[in-house]
């Protein structure tokens, strides 16, 4: 490469770096946020923060790489034409052409590492996270039933205390249950018990044994008790359940030989952040063109506008394949080739054709 082109490619590296740095934050203190919501409702241990932090980061990563990428380019050109430098460049025989090589060197390593996290790492991360999930989900210690403590949950509506725990983590000892459910106000006790899951529905169930409930309607005053030898109380779940779509944590060779139309949507849209860097690069060279006195946050933010309707629009096709709307066999690519060719044309409206200098 040239000087001019090291320059340039510095300059968008740099950038690159920065703007990946605060929008990773952003997307994981908004995961951070779900987080901590499931928590709250009883969706998720506090133990497993951690751990799904981490594993989060590489779909994290693919979220974030391909705006990162468009945002870099166009906010490194729009400075060049801001201090005029561009002008400088095109007046000394600096082309079009010699910013391609600079942008691709950029790109085409950023797309292989894509690939690389869309087929492979993030699936993985993913069906690791989910199995630690499940695997929590059957140790009441782990799910956070700590004995001795008071666990509030949805927002009140449940509240469980335990005694004593045995070292499985689901024998339990003297249960305390206070539960609300719609008219009903109810209070179970149990002299032991145990916690475990149904593996079927996935449903949560607490055991009591020698115990009674008493139960109060919102209509009147009247108490009801019952006793009884052993009840099974299942554990109310929240109105929605943050769990991985099940796609998400297959390999994509499970995906292949699956070969139904959730599946090749699926597998498509793992090409669609690698694909997807490249084309928004190309399209931020004729979107970052400006004049000398005209800002940068401007056109940045018609980028971010296209990119929103490019990745709505991505989002949209994959479900119509999925559910059978669209055929499989258009698949993505033609949104892609479409904000390609948009890309082409407007380069030729400007005048600008990458020719030789």
């Amino acid at each position: 490469m040239t000087i001019l082109q090291r320059y340039i490619l510095r300059e968008w590296a740099l950038t690159l770096l920065a703007v990946s740095f605060i929008l990773i934050i952003v997307l994981l203190a908004l995961f951070l946020g779900d987080m901590l919501d499931d928590i709250a409702d009883g969706r998720m241990p506090a133990g497993l923060v951690g751990t799904q932090f981490v594993l989060y980061l590489p779909r994290a990563v693919g979220h974030v790489l391909p705006l990162a990428g468009f945002v870099a380019i166009m906010w490194g050109l729009g400075r060049l034409y801001r201090d005029q430098e561009m002008s400088v460049m095109r007046s000394s025989g600096f082309s079009w052409q010699n910013l391609l090589r600079p942008l691709l060197n950029l790109t085409l390593p950023i797309a292989m590492m894509l690939l690389l996290i869309d087929l492979a790492l993030a699936p993985m991360a993913t069906n690791l996270a989910e199995r630690k999930l499940d695997e929590a989900v059957r140790n009441a210690a782990v799910w956070g039933l700590q004995p001795g403590q008071f666990h509030v949950m949805r927002s009140g509506e449940l509240v469980i205390y335990v005694e004593s725990m045995g070292e499985d983590g689901q024998s339990l000892d003297n249960i305390f249950v206070h539960l609300i459910d719609d008219d009903r106000e109810q209070v179970w006790v149990g002299r032991s018990g145990s916690y475990w899951l149904d593996p079927e529905s996935r449903d949560r169930y607490l055991t009591l044994i020698d115990g009674e409930v008493v139960e109060r309607f919102d209509d009147g005053l009247d108490l009801r008790r019952l006793k009884f030898a052993r009840n099974d109380l299942r554990l109310p779940e929240p109105e929605k359940r943050q769990r991985k779509k099940e796609l998400e944590s297959k390999s994509s060779a499970e995906l292949v030989t699956h070969w139904d139309r959730a599946a090749l949507a699926e597998l498509q849209w793992r090409f669609t952040p690698a694909t997807a860097v490249i084309v928004l690069a190309f399209l931020a060279i004729p979107l970052s063109h400006s004049n000398p006195r005209e800002g940068r946050s401007g056109r940045v933010i018609l980028g971010i506008l296209i990119y929103a309707l490019y990745s709505n629009v991505l989002v949209l096709w994959r479900s119509w394949i999925a559910d059978g709307t669209m055929p499989p066999w258009l698949g993505l690519w033609w949104v892609h080739g479409a904000v390609l060719l948009a890309g082409y044309l407007w380069l030729r409206r400007q005048g600008r054709m990458p020719r030789s200098g």
